[in-house]
Formats: structure tokens, C-alpha cells, sequence
């Protein structure tokens, strides 16, 4: 069943203060104890310069209609293999090698103070969300066997930056990139000709294709594939860099899965380049010192409790582990890469000193590290009127909190819950929320963004020992891989209603209480339109969980999806 769920939140900033941070960034690296701290903070640097590089060049593309090799863009693709080979030299000497060559503070400087104007940039979902680390693409590349002579293609977005990692680890030339387009199962590459002639004039070079994935069908990998072939690259001189080992999803063609099995394939992998080699662990022990035993895996729903069957989607969980020392057991949690990572571990010492979220201890290399509090989850039998007054005190917390990218407009949430809704229960699902959400437009000036926390669901949730609750959770979803991203504090009043059931009364009563904690109007006709928008998009989420979901996992999936869908019929 076909949903629609997934988007691209987009950030619109000033180049010059993008490209300042990152600068001063490299500028006091030497401030950074050596180790893994410099080196974290280096990939810092890396990561935050490959959206704001991604997007400059990605904007020249759109102005031209087609890709090509400019000066511009090979000083901007220089820059960031630059910072690539610094990543790369800092991890294969074990940080050893970390000093900033002068040359690549002040080039960093210089570019800072040239750029006028604004940009839009995305975030790397693979560096944000889903624990892609730089250095498992190091690994893999020199695991290869591939060498200096290397022709190295980026796959723009986030295949750039990689590309310019495994040309920094096979001491190969800076990488070209290239932005697939068209439909999202059967891309093609616009390019200039002389593009394509520049590769060929490189000889009989192995040719090596890099870019997370491969998605639902695989068709940016082919679409490169297809117009080097088309300009008489034979196939076995192609080397394909992805993200996992398995194969692309039930998009793919059948002629693209029998490329694919047969093609070469040079993979890294976090287990085994952080869990397995030991590294990980290190690095927690270098924090909180001695472990009394290894790292556990909390990853893909395996945190919950034994006989905890609330709803789940493994394929969205952060990679977690859990760490006991003698002063406790410690949480660490993938947060994100970059300075994503750091803007969660702020909001987090926020929560944690309003009373709503635990101790964050510190960041290490893209998680958050936490202390573990042992607890249960919500249930019904929790008290009404505390449970009320913490969503209450919680939202209006969350209504200040700045929002950081551009969420989904009303009108995009209303057409999402409206075609979600008629595939998950049909047309008549659909012309209802039409009907209840058919002012999106006009109501779009009463939206005032926030970071909103985006899952209010009971189960995420938890009750200490002294009954206090707890939300896990808490930092992620404003940021994830789905369009809804930063919204108005009335997507989560509109969330907190739909999952605890909240009467009539009980909804007046919290949108009261948060309006007048946080000294902002609340609007309630806006929340009466986000409800039907909510639940149409919780629907098509739920629903692709449902999917993927193992049997044990899909009775509270469904009875989930049956609840959204009895629901949306009361709604008047």
C-alpha cells in the first residue's frame, strides 16, 4: 500500500554565518583535546560544510537545468575533499594525525567572507538520522582495493560529501557529482556533454559510484550507471559504494536487481566498524570509565521491556546501546552528526531541567549519552488530572522552543491525511477529511513554527519509581525523515488529544493550560484542523510500519491503525 509520509525539511539561512560557524569551527579545533573529541569535532566541521557545499551547488544546477563541471564548483568540491582528507587522516592514524592545515583555515575563512546572500540547505538524513558514519565509508573503501587512479562520482545529495571521503581514502583525484532526476524509480542524469567526455578522457580507470542507499529501486545508482554505459563505460569497470549490503526495495526493476547482484560492491557497516572493532565501547570508557560488561544493543525496539508490546517501527529507531559503570547504567543514543547532534543535546539539558526528560551527560561522536532511569511505561491507570497538568506544563515548554527548520504547510498536512486516509480506508475517509481541513489554506497565517515534539503517543511515555513521567523521545521527530518537521504548538495539542483520548473537556482545559504557561494564544480552530491532519498522517506512517512490520509487532499495529481510523469517523 502506498503511503505518503516521507520529505525533506528544508533550512533557509544566510551563506556567509553557514559558512562562518564552520570556519570557526576548524579555527578552534586546536582547543579540542586530542582523540576522539577533535575528532568528532572535525567530522563536525565536515558534515555541517557538506549540506551548506550540497547546496550551493545543487542551486547553481537548478538555475543551469543540468550538471557541470564549473570553476565555482570544482573550488567548492576541493574544499570539502579537503575536509574529508583531514576526517580521513585523523581516523586512520587512530586521531594521531588532527592538526588543521593553515592553508584550510584560511581558505575556510576566506570563503566565509565571500559568500553573500542566502541558501537552502537540507539535512543529511543519513549523517542525522539513520547513524551513517563517514568513517565506515573510509573502511570501505580501502577494503576495496581500489586505487589512486580511481574515477570517483558522487551521487549529490549526501553522495557527495561521501564521494569525497573514499577519494580522500584511495588518495584518488576530488571527486565529480552529479543530481539525479526525474521520477523517483526512474532517475536520469542531466548533464553537460563535456561532463561525460572529461571521465572518458581518463582512460581505463576503475570508476567507483558513491551514495547512501539504495532506496525502493535503486534508480540513482542506475541512473549514472546508465549514462556512463551510454558513453561506452563498460560495466565491469564500475564499483557501486552504498550504504548496507542488501538490495534495492520492491521498485526496483527486474533487469536493475540482476545489475545489482552482479555488480561490485564495497560496504561499511557500523557494527563493524564501531561495535565489533571495539571502538564504540573505547570511546564510552575514555567518558565514564570502566564498563562492568560489554555494550548492549538497544537498537530496533530491543530497549522495551520483556512483554512490552506497544506499537513500534524498527526501521525509524535511533541505533541505541546501554552502558553500566558502578555509578550507573548510561544510554547512548544516536542524536546526529554535525551540529544537529549539539542542538539535540541543548534541548535536552532544557527538558532535563524542567523536570520532563532525563540527566544528558554529554555528546560522543554523534549520540547523546544519558543516564538510565528505570521505568514503566504510561498506562490508563495513571492519574488523570497529573497527567494532564505535565502535557500541559511539557507543550508550553516545547511552544518556546525555537523552531529550526521549515515544517510542512497546512495545506501540504491536509493533502497528506486526505490521500493517506483514502488508501488506508477508502474515498469516504478521504472526502472527510477534505471536507474537515478545507480551510487549511486560509488558516495558514495563524501558524507560528515551533520545535515541536511531534510524538505524543502514550507509550513514549515512562513512570519512574517516585511517579514522575518521563518522555522519551523527545529531541528526534521535528527533525526526522517524514515532511511534517517543525509545526505550530497546535500539532501537539492535536497529538496529545488523538493519543490520550483527551474528552472535549479535557482538550479545552490543556490548550488553556499551555496558552497560559507559555504567554501565547492558542488557536483552537487551528488545533480542530490539525486533528484530522494528524491523524491522516499517523495513518500512512503506521501503515508502512505495518508492512515491515515481524508478526509478533503487527496485532498492536493494527489495533493502532483501527483506533486512527475509528477516529477520523467521529470527527464532525
Amino acid at each position: 500500500m502506498t503511503m505518503w509520509v516521507y520529505g525533506d525539511a528544508q533550512r533557509a539561512g544566510k551563506t556567509h554565518d553557514l559558512a562562518a560557524r564552520i570556519a570557526g569551527t576548524l579555527d578552534h579545533l586546536g582547543d579540542c583535546p586530542q582523540g576522539i573529541v577533535r575528532h568528532a569535532e572535525i567530522v563536525t566541521a565536515f558534515v555541517d560544510a557538506s549540506e551548506l557545499i550540497q547546496g550551493l551547488i545543487d542551486a547553481a544546477f537548478h538555475e543551469r537545468g543540468f550538471d557541470a563541471e564549473t570553476p565555482e564548483q570544482e573550488r567548492l568540491t576541493g574544499l570539502l575533499f579537503d575536509l574529508a582528507k583531514l576526517v580521513e587522516s585523523s581516523w586512520r592514524t587512530g586521531f594521531v594525525e588532527q592538526d588543521v592545515p593553515a592553508a584550510l583555515v584560511s581558505a575556510m575563512a576566506d570563503f566565509a567572507r565571500d559568500q553573500p546572500g542566502e541558501v537552502t540547505t537540507r539535512s543529511a538524513e543519513g549523517y542525522s538520522i539513520y547513524a551513517l558514519y563517514p568513517e565506515t565509508y573510509l573502511e570501505a573503501a580501502r577494503a576495496s582495493g581500489l586505487g589512486a587512479d580511481t574515477i570517483v562520482i558522487g551521487i549529490r545529495s549526501i553522495g557527495l560529501s561521501l564521494s569525497c571521503l573514499v577519494a580522500a581514502a584511495m588518495n584518488a583525484q576530488a571527486p565529480i557529482s552529479l543530481r539525479p532526476v526525474g521520477d523517483p524509480f526512474a532517475r536520469r542524469i542531466e548533464a553537460d556533454p563535456q561532463l561525460l567526455q572529461a571521465v572518458l578522457a581518463r582512460g581505463e580507470a576503475p570508476i567507483a559510484i558513491v551514495d547512501e542507499g539504495p532506496g525502493l529501486s535503486g534508480s540513482s545508482f542506475f541512473a549514472v550507471a546508465d549514462w556512463l554505459e551510454g558513453g561506452g563505460v563498460e560495466r565491469d569497470r564500475l564499483h557501486f559504494f552504498p550504504s548496507h549490503g542488501g538490495e534495492p526495495g520492491g521498485q526496483a526493476s527486474a533487469d536493475h536487481r540482476k545489475r545489482w547482484r552482479a555488480a561490485s560492491r564495497h560496504t561499511g557497516d557500523f557494527d563493524e566498524t564501531l561495535l565489533h572493532e571495539g571502538r564504540l565501547q573505547e570511546w564510552i570508557t575514555d567518558l565514564l570509565g570502566p564498563l562492568d560488561c560489554p555494550l548492549q544493543d538497544l537498537s530496533w525496539g530491543n530497549w522495551k521491556g520483556e512483554g512490552d508490546r506497544s506499537p513500534v517501527d524498527a526501521r525509524l529507531e535511533r541505533r541505541k546501546c546501554l552502558a553500566h559503570t558502578s555509578d550507573g547504567s548510561f544510554l547512548l543514543k544516536f542524536a546526529g552528526l554535525g551540529s544537529e547532534g549539539q542542538r539535540k543535546f541543548d534541548v535536552a539539558e532544557t527538558l532535563f531541567a524542567a523536570g520532563f526528560a532525563v540527566e544528558p551527560i554529554a555528546t560522543l561522536h554523534g549520540m547523546i549519552v544519558e543516564r538510565w532511569i528505570d521505568s514503566e511505561p504510561l498506562t490508563d491507570r495513571y492519574d488523570r488530572a497529573g497527567l494532564l497538568d505535565t502535557l500541559g506544563r511539557y507543550l508550553a515548554l516545547r511552544a518556546t522552543l525555537p523552531a529550526h527548520n521549515e515544517g510542512a504547510s497546512l495545506t501540504l498536512l491536509a493533502d497528506v491525511a486526505a490521500f493517506n486516509a483514502g488508501q488506508a480506508f477508502g474515498e469516504e475517509a478521504a472526502e472527510s477529511v477534505r471536507r474537515l481541513t478545507k480551510d487549511a489554506a486560509t488558516m495558514q497565517r495563524l501558524v507560528h513554527p515551533v520545535d515541536a515534539d511531534n510524538r505524543l503517543h502514550q507509550w513514549e511515555w515512562r513512570v519512574t519509581a517516585d511517579g514522575q513521567l518521563i518522555k522519551t523521545d523527545a529531541l528526534d521527530h521535528s527533525s526526522a525523515h517524514d515532511l511534517v518537521g517543525c509545526q505550530d504548538i497546535a500539532w501537539d495539542l492535536a497529538g496529545a488529544i488523538v493519543e490520550h483520548h483527551l474528552t472535549v473537556e479535557e482538550s479545552s482545559f490543556l490548550a488553556s493550560q499551555v496558552g497560559s504557561l507559555s504567554k501565547r494564544e492558542i488557536e483552537c480552530d487551528l488545533v480542530d484542523l490539525l486533528v484530522p491532519c494528524y491523524l491522516g498522517f499517523q495513518t500512512g506512517l503506521w501503515s508502512m510500519a505495518l508492512d515491515a512490520a515481524s508478526d509478533d509487532r503487527k496485532p498492536a499495529l493494527r489495533h493502532l491503525l483501527e483506533r486512527y481510523k475509528l477516529r477520523l469517523r467521529s470527527l464532525k
